[in-house]
């Protein structure tokens, strides 16, 4: 379901990393006949797995994996 969309997902949390229930109402505007109010706990279930993997990430230290934006300012 999110497949198509999950580039343009990536960059909003990247940008906004606190977005949750707003990302439903983007990608209804996207695409409506794919999303409805009913998106939203399979949307947050996989926004809660992305930003698992970007933890698991940062704990192993692979901070060049990650967004460079959410590297800290001295690995920069």
């Amino acid at each position: 379901m999110l497949e198509p969309y999950e580039a343009q997902i990536l960059a909003w949390l990247e940008a906004e990393p606190t977005l949750s229930a707003a990302l439903v109402q983007r990608l209804m505007n996207i695409d409506q006949t794919r999303f409805t109010t009913k998106s939203l706990r399979t949307v947050q279930i996989a926004v809660k797995a992305w930003r698992e993997e970007t933890a698991v990430e940062i704990i192993n230290g692979d901070w060049r994996a990650i967004s460079p934006l959410l590297q800290p300012a001295i690995v920069r």
